[in-house]
């Protein structure tokens, strides 16, 4: 015989009384889904919402949801109304025969009288192509931390011009000279090759830099290019840096471009000043040099600088200056957030007159986007047997990062990990790969963890929880019990796979699937193999529903027949009655109260305390 699901028993000892919700001993809730995956969607794009559930587990259950959070670029959030409560009221009546004899010892039945859930959702945009993953928090109680994963595969568009900086101050240049030239970037951002017709500048401005002339640009390719603005009198100019392409949304690219011509004893280099592009959370200072260019001596009489996250580190003393002599003022940028920065450095002289000078600075986030993540599941494989996971890190924000530290996993597990560090590049221009490989030797759920460390500035370690279930030689199910939920009546909840596995050398034929049970009714097989052979080592797969028709608990048993024997799989749910009272709220924050009537009533709750055999859950006591 094969491995047989083992049912959970449960003994029960009641009270007379029924303590306040805050007195209750076990408080779990049921994530559905666990794991939500949005496709393939072109970058730039944005899904539909996926909505997902917070439900209170079987029995009695009281819990906070403390805070849903997430920091994935490539994923939003929406979580109103937090912190709110989900729990469920249980009313005990007298045993049901269709689980055997009442006089074994059984815990009465739980009809729920009271039910409150939480939906919150969550949207694709994809900013890179590539599969991306989140792990998104959610804390319970304020100290209970659970995950949910969600995924998606970004995909670029045909032709994506793309070019930066969306505009250019130069600020104050001397007439008759060339500004400090400034960098811009026209960027391929789509899938396929493009051409540019053709780069200019308005007059007034040069190209020092860069091609001006027809050119093609392969997907993810860049030209860069340098301008400077060259004014001939005191006076403000106003012009664009102009890209002709074939990108058939936005064939034209304009970006526009300033500067005022002045007429000035202090000179300023550079001027504009931009500071090197740095990631958040790592500053950069540069220095400007401060010149009397005139004929005569200059007084200094100071030096400021205004715009947010720029700060004057120092700066030359004031006085008098000597025709040619030079000081420097240090500049930093705090890079505190994601964005370019611009302000202005002031240098005050000869009474009150002004010489300023633009500053601009730039801080790219980083982020690594790791697939998959969160909870990685290597599903049932034979003792004895190897089970390979592919991982795969991109950078899905511009700024790119260093891999550090790659580790931490247990037999029967095994690394596979490139030479460290390795370098991922911004904007998911390249990607790492590595493996984990599980190999059990003995039967039964084992997992391990693995580490993952970057030099993303402030960033934590990442934690990967890796399970795997070994199976025993012969023919096995799994897994052991499968737990719908409650869900209204005459709703359909999300399937679940159930699989049959073959550790044997040759091949084993099965035959039969079907549900069977006192609820079987309300069970249904929605998806089944392709042939009923499964092969060494192989597996066959089954794709299962509830639809419940009425309320209570819902039980059955999911059954195939195979040479030697029958496996068996525990199937559990409940269905909520159809007294339904809403709240205020909207389709995301919509929050349900499930109320119906117990069988035979009762004046006073019974309310056990369980012992669940053959199945251990973990609990959680409320403090």
């Amino acid at each position: 015989m094969g491995r047989i699901a083992l049912f959970a028993f449960v003994l029960a000892g009641c009270q007379v009384d029924s303590p306040t919700l805050s007195q209750t001993v076990q408080q779990t809730v049921v994530l559905l889904p666990s794991s939500s995956d949005f496709g393939s969607l072109q970058v730039g794009q944005m899904s539909g919402s996926a909505y997902l559930d917070i439900n209170p587990s079987a029995g009695n259950q009281y819990d906070t949801i403390t805070s849903i959070t997430a920091s994935c670029p490539d994923f939003v959030i929406s979580a109103p109304g937090l912190p709110t409560d989900v729990y469920r009221v249980c009313e005990y009546t007298t045993c049901d025969p269709k689980y055997g004899p009442c006089e074994l010892a059984q815990a009465p039945v739980c009809t729920t009288t009271e039910y409150v859930n939480y939906r919150w959702s969550a949207v694709f945009r994809p900013t890179v192509a590539g599969a991306t993953s989140c792990v998104v928090n959610i804390l319970l109680n304020g100290s209970t931390l659970r995950t949910v994963t969600l995924s998606g595969m970004g995909t670029v568009p045909p032709k994506d011009i793309d070019v930066s900086p969306t505009n250019v101050a130069f600020g104050d240049v001397r007439k008759d000279t060339s500004s400090t030239p400034v960098g811009l970037t026209v960027r391929n951002a789509g899938g396929i090759g493009m051409t540019v017709y053709s780069a200019g500048v308005s007059a007034g401005f040069a190209i020092a830099s860069g091609t001006t002339s027809q050119y093609g640009l392969a997907a993810g390719a860049s030209m860069s290019y340098s301008v400077t603005c060259n004014p001939t009198a005191t006076t403000t100019m106003n012009g664009s840096f102009v890209v002709q392409s074939d990108d058939p949304s936005t064939p034209t690219v304009t970006i526009p471009l300033t500067c005022r011509g002045i007429d000035s004893a202090v000179a300023l280099t550079p001027s504009p000043t931009t500071l090197t592009t740095t990631r958040v959370g790592e500053p950069v200072q540069t220095t400007v040099q401060i010149q009397n260019s005139g004929a005569a001596s200059m007084v200094l009489e100071g030096v400021s600088v205004t715009g947010t996250d720029l700060m004057l580190m120092s700066a030359p003393a004031n006085g008098t200056y000597a025709t040619g002599a030079v000081g420097g003022a240090l500049v930093r940028f705090g890079a505190t957030a994601k964005g370019t920065q611009t302000g202005m450095l002031t240098v005050t002289y000869d009474g009150g007159k002004t010489r300023t000078s633009t500053i601009s600075a730039r801080a790219m986030a980083t982020s690594m986007a790791l697939s998959p993540d969160g909870d990685v599941d290597f599903g049932p494989v034979c003792a004895g047997q190897t089970q390979a996971q592919s991982f795969t890190i991109l950078a899905n924000e511009e700024a790119s990062f260093q891999v550090t530290q790659l580790g931490g996993v247990v037999p029967p597990f095994t690394l596979t990990s490139p030479t460290l560090p390795v370098t991922v590049a911004g904007s998911g221009a390249t990607m790492v790969q590595f493996s984990v490989t599980a190999a059990p030797t003995a039967e039964g759920i084992q997992v391990s963890e693995l580490n993952l460390a970057t030099n993303i500035p402030g960033s934590a370690p990442r934690t990967i929880n890796l399970s795997v279930d070994a199976l025993p030689a012969g023919v096995s199910p799994s897994p052991m019990m499968i737990d719908f939920g409650s869900v209204p009546a005459m709703s359909t909840t999300i399937g679940q796979s159930v699989h049959l596995s073959n550790c044997s050398t040759t091949a084993a034929n099965f035959t039969n699937a079907r549900i069977e049970g006192a609820d079987a009714s309300e069970f249904a097989i929605v998806a089944q193999p392709e042939t009923s052979t499964i092969g060494p080592n192989g597996n066959a797969s089954w794709l299962v529903v509830l639809t419940t028709k009425t309320a209570g608990l819902k039980h059955a048993e999911f059954m195939v027949d195979y040479e030697g024997g029958t496996a068996i799989v525990a199937l559990d749910g409940e269905g909520l009655g159809d007294d339904v009272i809403d709240e205020p709220g909207g389709p995301i924050d919509e929050i349900s109260y499930y109320s119906c009537s117990a069988a035979g009533g009762s004046t006073s709750r019974a309310w056990p305390l369980v012992l669940v055999l053959g199945i251990v859950l973990r609990r959680r006591r409320r403090r």
